[in-house]
């Protein structure tokens, strides 16, 4: 009881060879950076808590750090759709976090 299902040509895979002849490009992948600060009074706080978020989920989406005298700046590099997972587990990580504003750039290399 098995049917195939029709498509139409528009609906299959696109014509790679007609994007080269001059047709629209493939819109490059869309990112998100969000900017955090970790705080604390002693020098060894911020660093302490770096640490802890190096080792968990979030450590794949770590792009920079920056290490200053009572503070840590880190910036996240996540796709859009993991954004919410993101913050949900920041929060639940280092409740003591300050987290910045989100930016939206265009992927520049293979994502």
């Amino acid at each position: 009881m098995n049917t195939a299902q029709r498509i139409a040509l528009r609906d299959g895979v696109p014509d790679h060879a007609s994007l080269l002849r001059g047709g629209t490009a493939p819109s490059r992948a869309q990112r998100a950076e969000l900017d955090v600060c970790l705080t604390g009074l002693a020098p060894e706080v911020p660093r302490r808590n770096l640490a802890t978020l190096l080792r968990s989920p979030l450590g794949v989406y770590v792009a920079h750090t920056e290490v200053l005298r009572n503070s840590v700046r880190v910036r996240f590099d996540v796709a859009p759709e993991d954004l919410a997972f993101t913050l949900h587990t920041l929060l639940a990580t280092l409740p003591e976090a300050v987290i910045g504003a989100v930016q939206y750039h265009e992927c520049e290399e293979a994502c």
